[in-house]
C-alpha cells in the first residue's frame, strides 16, 4: 500500500511539473519563442536584407538580441536553420580573427510563424562588433520556407525572371554590359548568385553591428554570395586580399555541407 502511495505521489509530481512547464510557455504564439528566452533582448534600428532582391523587406515586429558566442547562438535557433549552416575553418580565410561572435534577430511572417535570422561574424577588428574597414567574414542566414527563386517556365510573373533581366545575370561582360550578379548554379535547379565588390553604396553588404546597447544596421563594401537552399536564405559577405582561396568551394560547403 505504501509503495502504491509513493508511486501515486511521484506520478502526480510529474503531471504537475509537466503542467507547470506547459503553462510557462502557454503564452507563446510560436513554440520557437522559447529558444531565445536566455538571450539578452536589446533595441535595434533596422533589419538587414539584400538591397537588390529585397526578399525579406517589409516583415514586421523585429526583435534583436545581443551578440553571444557562436555555439550559444546556434543553440538558440531552430534545428532546420542550425542544421543548414556548415561552418568553415575561418582560420584558413582570415590571418587574424579579433572578434568571433553571432547575433540573432527574429520577426514574424504573414502566417504568424516566427522567423529567425542569425549573423555569424568573424571580424579582424577586436575592439567592437563591427567590420571597421578591416577584413571580415560574415554568414547571414534566415529561415524562409518557400523557394524565392522558383522558376516556372509557364509563368511570366516569376520574380526570378525580373531579377535576371534587372541585374543582367545571364549577360555577357565581354560585350561591355554591366553584370551585377553572376549565377554560379548551386545545383541544376537553384541559383548561387555572386556579386563582386560593389561600386556604389546602394549595393553594399548589409550587416548587424552592436554599440554595447543596441543592434545597428551598417553597410560596407564586400564580395557577396546569395542563395536559398532547403528552407534557409543565405547572404555571405567577406573582405580579404588572399586571391588564392577557392571561395566558391568554401561557400558551397557552408550551404550544402
Amino acid at each position: 500500500m505504501k509503495a502504491i502511495l509513493t508511486l501515486s505521489i511521484f506520478c502526480l509530481s510529474l503531471i504537475l511539473f509537466s503542467c507547470a512547464k506547459e503553462s510557462k510557455h502557454s503564452g507563446y504564439v510560436d513554440p520557437n519563442e522559447a529558444l531565445v528566452e536566455k538571450l539578452d533582448s536589446v533595441g535595434g534600428n533596422s533589419r538587414t536584407y539584400n538591397w537588390d532582391f529585397q526578399i525579406l523587406k517589409g516583415i514586421q515586429d523585429s526583435r534583436y538580441y545581443a551578440p553571444v558566442d557562436i555555439p550559444t547562438a546556434l543553440n538558440s535557433i531552430p534545428d532546420e536553420l542550425k542544421d543548414g549552416i556548415h561552418l568553415p575553418d575561418v582560420s584558413t580565410l582570415l590571418d587574424t580573427i579579433g572578434t568571433e561572435m553571432a547575433n540573432i534577430v527574429t520577426f514574424w511572417n504573414t502566417k504568424n510563424k516566427l522567423m529567425f535570422q542569425i549573423q555569424i561574424s568573424y571580424f579582424k577588428n577586436d575592439v567592437e562588433y563591427d567590420a571597421g574597414n578591416k577584413d571580415f567574414f560574415i554568414i547571414s542566414a534566415a529561415t524562409l520556407a518557400d523557394n524565392p527563386f522558383l522558376d516556372d517556365p509557364d509563368s511570366e510573373e516569376d520574380p526570378i525572371d525580373k531579377w535576371r533581366t534587372e541585374f543582367n545575370i545571364d549577360g555577357d561582360e565581354t560585350a561591355g554590359e554591366v553584370v551585377t550578379y553572376k549565377d554560379l548554379k548551386l545545383n541544376p535547379d537553384l541559383p548561387l548568385f555572386f556579386k563582386v565588390s560593389p561600386s556604389s553604396w546602394t549595393t553594399m553588404y548589409n550587416y548587424y553591428s552592436f554599440d554595447g546597447s543596441k543592434i545597428i544596421h551598417r553597410s560596407t563594401g564586400s564580395k557577396m554570395y546569395y542563395a536559398w537552399y532547403d528552407g534557409v536564405l543565405f547572404q555571405i559577405g567577406y573582405k580579404f586580399d588572399d586571391e588564392t582561396i577557392d571561395m566558391e568551394s568554401v561557400i558551397r560547403k557552408i550551404i550544402l555541407g
